[in-house]
């Protein structure tokens, strides 16, 4: 009987923990979206995407 509620309270322990990175993971820019290219040279580099991700954060 220990063994279940221990068990059920490590799942639900790790869903919680995961929630919120699968909830931040929608908002992110990736190398294929032409807002992130800030130089305006037709390709987004991995500078201007980080630069772009936190100015949408706002950090």
């Amino acid at each position: 009987m220990k063994r279940y509620i221990l068990s059920g309270l490590t799942l639900t322990l790790a869903t919680l923990a995961i929630a919120p990175t699968a909830m931040a993971s929608g908002g992110q820019t990736t190398l294929h979206d032409s807002a992130a290219d800030l130089s305006g040279d037709g390709t987004v580099s991995i500078g201007e995407l980080v630069r772009y991700n936190r100015a949408q954060r706002g950090s």
